[in-house]
């Protein structure tokens, strides 16, 4: 046991906290605007200081959970009128291709949108026609906010309640200001997506608050780390969180042996489990994980993984070897 005692202190018992996490400094009074706030799974915090306030973004991603079949039962229920209403004009801009399908997952509709849009509108902010849905859709062209109310359009049509937001992309060493959107699917609320990047999720970058050009430039980016969100599996050009994650199951090389186990995320999130017989890690997300272990010998072992969509993964871990 005094061996056993010595490798989970070197491995570290207690799981730590880790994220994707992007920090930047801006004027105080413009801090107190922003405010504490958590919005999917991202949570803003604020420290602030004399005349400036330092802004974290921590973002810890995770499987979207029970997402709803097509057509969602009650659209109404997300709570928003504006994100129901169909502009009927769409109609004669919507593509024959998409149709969904009744039972179909609703975040494969929303997938098959927002990757319509990605690929059939060239993006282009110096486009400088109208960027309404309607308009953006004919010519196949638009700045970030065309192509966002492109889809968001599109998603209504098909009953799903969408809505652009407004907000800022961080970039390094500045900012500029952005416009991507969120769709609703019911318990699991609302989803964010940016066509030609990501569905189910956007990176830390994304600050969504409304800032006019002159307050964006005051920001400084100091650090970004977004490790977590580029593990993300890529999916006809756009980064996917899957609706369920993955299951690892690590059984010991005999049925009764104690096993202790440490599994780290893409994004540094670090997770313990002491079993007998094995341990079991639940909803991840697909990417590269170290796995760190100690078996009955009490000599701690490593090993990295590289989790697909493949829903449960099964490990027989050696008690000898590296």
């Amino acid at each position: 046991m005094g061996r056993l005692a010595a490798a989970l202190a070197c491995v570290g018992l207690a799981a730590t906290a880790g994220a994707d996490q992007a920090v930047l400094r801006l004027p105080a009074s413009l801090a107190a605007r922003l405010g504490e706030t958590s919005r999917w799974g991202t949570v803003v915090g604020v420290e602030e200081g004399v005349g400036s306030a330092v802004v974290t973004l921590t973002q810890t991603l995770r499987p979207l959970g029970h997402v709803p079949t097509w057509p969602l039962p009650d659209p109404a229920g997300c709570g928003d009128p504006e994100a129901v209403a169909v502009d009927p004009r769409v109609d004669g801009a919507m593509p024959a291709a998409l149709q969904a399908r009744p039972g179909e997952s609703a975040l494969a509709v929303v997938e098959a949108v927002v990757r319509y849009v990605s690929n059939a509108v060239t993006a282009d902010e110096r486009d400088t026609g109208a960027q309404d849905a309607v308009s953006v859709l004919q010519r196949r062209r638009g700045r970030c906010s065309g192509r966002a109310n492109a889809a968001v359009g599109l998603l209504r049509r098909l009953g799903l309640p969408a809505r652009v937001v407004h907000g800022v992309l961080l970039a390094e060493g500045g900012a500029r200001l952005h416009r991507w959107g969120e769709v609703w699917l019911g318990e699991v609320g609302w989803v964010p997506f940016d066509p030609g990047v990501a569905v189910g999720a956007v990176s830390v970058r994304y600050l969504p608050a409304a800032l006019a050009e002159a307050e964006v430039a005051a920001l400084t980016v100091e650090s970004v780390n977004e490790e977590g969100f580029a593990s993300l599996p890529v999916r006809g050009g756009l980064r996917v969180v899957p609706a369920v994650g993955v299951t690892l199951h690590f059984r010991a090389a005999e049925p009764g042996e104690r096993l202790f186990a440490v599994l780290t995320a893409p994004d540094g999130s670090r997770w313990a489990r002491l079993g007998v017989g094995g341990v079991r890690f639940d909803a991840l997300i697909p990417g590269a994980y170290r796995l760190q272990w100690v078996p009955r010998d009490g000599r701690g072992r490593a090993a990295t993984l590289r989790l697909t969509e493949t829903r449960e993964i099964s490990v027989t871990l050696a008690n000898s070897g590296g």
